[in-house]
């Protein structure tokens, strides 16, 4: 027997999209709205690099996620297992059965190693790290305060990617403090960056090479790790195949779709198990009351946290307008590129889907890396984030 509890709008995920979608819908006056997620405990992912380059403390990660439910708004403390999206029912991993009359899914993407062959084994010996996962953030910092010479090689894969511009943070960074201590000029820094170019905006890319040329990177493009045996790398590509000893591996994490969402049908050919959705209405093709934002999407670029500040606007207005038969919003792609160049720098580039540079800001050149734009990302963002993102006032 299980228990059935139907809402107004059902939200599936309780991660930066999932609980701001949940606030704004309450804040346009929604009577009754659920939220799907099992985890006790919310990061803020961006913060994830700063602490592993050591310019953060752990404390400043994360917070109870009870303390972040927004108030009215009924927490199911499970995960979700399938999803019905013709009876708009969501079968949860407790046994228990939620309804609702339009379902908003932003259960973002999973980590998923295997994808790298050798990855979770060099991860687990020392060999590798990462700082994309909180759990090995203790290890990044020391590993790389500790690099004073030899070979280090870095690692950015193409999408699908969350944040795929912050990848260059811990490169960076790391440069930089190597610099500061006197030891850069011993140390062999490798860029395995699997894209074609090292971003599809050309001002953005001009920037993040002037950077990787200031600190004598060695950029390989459109290269990509085969596998990782102990501290051999082996490379595809066309700067050279083959393997290579390193003695600091960091990677870029590679993401994967949730399972349920393929196994409900709500993925497409060409998605990769991510949920299919009309990129401009955040709205499925074939389920008019399925809405989505967030990484666990199929929108390209943009898997930011600025980016879904954007899509759940527009995710929910949508939910109200299509109810009255009203024109749908539509959403052009606007992502964020927060690039620290420095330990005290960062680029802050803006665009849309048709890599067109956007200000969101009233200064001439946020692509041009500056402090200012560090003391954003590092300390106003974060606070910006607890106090107003997800609490649906932005």
């Amino acid at each position: 027997m299980t228990s059935e509890r139907v809402h107004d709008v059902l939200v599936v995920g309780g991660g930066n999209g999932g609980l701001s979608a949940a606030a704004h819908l309450l804040r346009r006056g929604c009577p009754d709205v659920g939220l799907i997620e099992p985890a006790e405990r919310h990061v803020y992912k961006p913060l994830q690099h700063y602490v592993g380059a050591g310019l953060a403390d752990p404390d400043e990660l994360a917070r109870p996620q009870a303390s972040l439910i927004p108030a009215g708004v009924e927490w199911h403390r499970t995960a979700a297992v399938s999803i019905d999206p013709v009876r708009l029912s969501v079968r949860c991993a407790d046994g228990s059965e939620v309804r609702g009359r339009d379902i908003l899914l932003a259960p973002g993407a999973r980590i998923d190693w295997d994808l790298l062959p050798g990855a979770e084994r060099a991860l687990r010996e020392g060999t590798a790290i990462t700082t994309w996962d909180d759990s090995e953030l203790d290890r990044a910092r020391s590993r790389l305060a500790a690099m004073t010479s030899g070979r280090a090689i870095f690692h950015v894969h193409g999408q699908p990617a969350s944040g795929q511009e912050t990848a260059f943070k811990p490169l960076l960074i790391a440069c930089d403090t190597w610099r500061a201590a006197g030891v850069l000029d011993r140390i062999e820094v490798v860029l395995v960056h699997e894209g074609p170019q090292l971003h599809a905006v050309e001002a953005i890319e001009r920037e993040i090479r002037r950077h990787l040329e200031d600190y004598g990177v060695d950029v390989r493009r459109a290269t990509h790790i085969q596998s990782i045996e102990g501290d051999a790398v082996a490379l595809v590509g066309p700067y050279g195949s083959g393997a290579e000893q390193a003695d600091l591996i960091v990677l870029h994490a590679p993401y994967a779709a949730h399972g349920f969402i393929a196994d409900s049908g709500l993925d497409a050919e060409g998605t990769g198990g991510f949920i299919a959705v009309d990129p401009e209405t955040l709205r499925h093709p074939q389920h008019p009351r399925i809405w989505a934002v967030g990484d666990g999407t199929d929108l390209g670029d943009a898997r930011t946290g600025g980016a879904l500040r954007s899509q759940v606007k527009i995710a929910v207005e949508n939910i109200r307008r299509a109810r009255g038969g009203l024109e749908l919003q539509r959403y052009d792609g606007y992502t964020v590129a927060p690039i620290a160049t420095a330990r005290r720098s960062l680029s802050f580039g803006e665009y849309d889907r048709e890599l067109r540079v956007r200000r969101s800001l009233p200064v001439p050149d946020q692509i041009r890396s500056s402090p200012v734009w560090h003391v954003l990302d590092r300390y106003a963002l974060p606070q910006v984030y607890w106090h107003r993102l997800l609490k649906g006032r932005l």
